[in-house]
């Protein structure tokens, strides 16, 4: 960086001596030859009609305008306030020394000045210079810091802003942010910047481990000479990002006592991290703290506000289903019983008891509508423990329960000799097949042909599949097929909604999904996954025939 020296002395003879011990070590020396002159030539620095000088060598005693006169006007000048100006006194000239630092002089110098000790006072002014100008501007990149975070509540964008904004103050190989997990077990890196970035996101670190780990847990912020012989790194991170740290800061991010996540610096470009560069970085994490928090605040109020809106939209549905479904079953029971009761000795035994019949199938379908609402809630809210499925089993439970129906239609179902073994809830998986295979029975060709199946997916799933041989639905109807209370068109598949979406419900809750593949005419593919246990199967099974 160029410095530049003001020289402001009446004498020839001074400003010769003093130029060329100031230009010999590599400053830049402009002289004038009174204070007036002095006065104009800052002001057209200030203006920026000239460079502004970083330091003023002014002498007392001048023509027009003396040392003091121009001392008082700078330091009455906002602009001028902090200019760092050394005095050029008498040796012997106590008083005045005295009165020019009262002044406002930084430092005074008694001629015949000496060359070391015009290098030692201009070094030391200077490199004060130039710790106020990082220390402003710091302030300023806190402050540009904090509006950037004010300005969002985007997490994603926060986290990027406080990478970018500590990365350009502070120049490390790289820089983390690491946020505890919800569970409160350990950190997850969130975001991070520089060479080793890519390899870094994503990586969790166990409850207490490493150096992020030790801030989280003591919430103290840490300045690592040497992280290298520091016992509590993490050389597992070190292994799979394959780079040695050197020095570290690190400092907590705490909000309202509570310690949210660990914001890193790993090995400084330019020498090793200070204590300086640890205090920016407490106040930068302090400012950004409060900013995750209500860009999280945030989050869950809109995801809340989207569930209320699902449930509110599902308890509209809900409440025409009670009383569009629920109603008809209920008049044909109360329509048959009054009937019974007015014309009860008019009604012949073959009537009465037919009358009986429809009350009861009524009421059994009653019964199963209130049972799939009962299910559909309960899904939501139960927890339940995953377990190894033995899929084999339960399908072959499932077609038991079903023969009546495979009987009545001389209906065929093949499925697989053996089966892959996953994780799931085994009373909500039956239910599944059953939903799958008594539509399959119900919406299939005349007579039903069904296929059940299952392979491995590449992303540690399992896929099974149920197969028709029915008219296929169209995209339209695909797209409503899951949707709780939402009837299709008529032909296409009765009932009151509930059986996919007590499905889908269901898979959702165990970590899978559903899907539905189906072309007008040529049948529908109806399947699910669920976490795989181990590799059983390598594509799908052949089939057995169980009709």
């Amino acid at each position: 960086m160029d410095v530049r020296i003001l020289l402001v002395d009446d004498s020839p003879a001074v400003i010769e001596a003093l130029t060329n011990i100031l230009v010999k070590q590599g400053y830049q020396v402009e002289a004038v030859t009174n204070g007036r002159s002095g006065w104009h030539r800052l002001v057209a620095g200030a203006e920026d009609r000239a460079p502004m000088p970083d330091l003023v060598l002014l002498d007392l005693n001048m023509p027009e305008m003396d040392g003091l006169t121009l001392l008082a006007r700078l330091r009455a000048d906002a602009r001028f306030a902090l200019l760092p100006v050394v005095i050029l006194t008498v040796e012997s000239d106590s008083k005045t020394q005295i009165e020019a630092l009262e002044a406002g002089a930084n430092d005074y110098l008694a001629k015949p000045v000496q060359a070391l000790e015009l290098l030692a006072r201009v070094q030391t002014l200077l490199s004060w210079k130039l710790a106020e100008r990082n220390q402003k501007r710091q302030m300023e990149r806190l402050i540009e810091a904090g509006r950037a975070f004010l300005s969002t509540l985007d997490l994603d964008a926060i986290l990027d802003r406080a990478m970018r904004i500590t990365m350009d103050e502070i120049e490390a190989e790289n820089a983390t942010i690491w946020m505890r997990e919800d569970s409160g077990d350990g950190l997850t890196c969130r975001a991070a910047s520089g060479r080793h970035a890519t390899y870094l996101l994503g990586l969790h670190l166990a409850h207490g481990e490493g150096i992020p780990g030790w801030v989280l847990t003591h919430q103290e912020a840490v300045l690592i000479a040497d992280a290298r012989n520091d016992p509590r790194r993490c050389r597992r991170m070190e292994a799979v990002v394959d780079f040695q740290m050197c020095d570290l800061a690190a400092v907590p991010l705490i909000v309202r006592g509570s310690c949210i996540g660990v914001l890193e610096m790993i090995n400084k470009r330019d020498g090793a991290f200070s204590a300086t560069d640890l205090s920016w970085l407490e106040v930068l994490a302090s400012t950004a703290a409060a900013a995750i928090a209500n860009a999280r605040l945030f989050q869950a109020l809109r995801q809340r506000t989207t569930q209320l809106k699902a449930r509110n939209e599902e308890l509209d549905a809900f409440a025409h289903t009670v009383a569009h479904d629920l109603k008809t079953p209920l008049g044909t029971i109360v329509g048959f019983a009054e009937t019974l009761e007015v014309a009860y000795e008019e009604i012949s035994t073959e009537d009465a008891c037919r009358y009986l019949h429809m009350i009861g199938r009524s009421g059994r379908r009653m019964n199963r509508i209130i049972d799939g609402l009962l299910l559909l809630a309960g899904v939501r809210k139960a927890e339940v423990e995953m377990e190894p499925l033995n899929m084999g089993e339960m399908v072959a439970e499932v077609l038991e329960r079903l023969s009546g129906m495979v009987q009545n239609l001389k209906a065929e179902i093949h499925a697989p000799e053996t089966w892959p073994v996953v994780l799931g809830y085994a009373p909500w998986i039956e239910e599944v097949w059953v939903n799958y295979i008594s539509n399959a029975l119900k919406y299939g060709g005349r007579p039903p042909r069904v296929m059940l199946g299952a392979r491995q997916l590449e992303d540690q799933m399992t896929y099974f599949w149920v197969r028709d041989n029915g008219k296929g639905l169209s995209r339209e109807a695909q797209a409503r097929l899951f949707v709780p209370f939402t009837r299709l068109e008529q032909g296409q598949m009765e009932g009151q909604g509930l059986g996919l979406s007590i499905v889908r419900r269901i898979v959702e809750k165990l970590g899978g999904q559903v899907s539905v593949d189906s072309t007008p005419g040529q049948g529908s593919v109806f399947g699910f996954t669920l976490p795989s246990v181990d590799s059983q199967l390598s594509d799908e099974q052949g089939a057995r025939d169980v009709s």
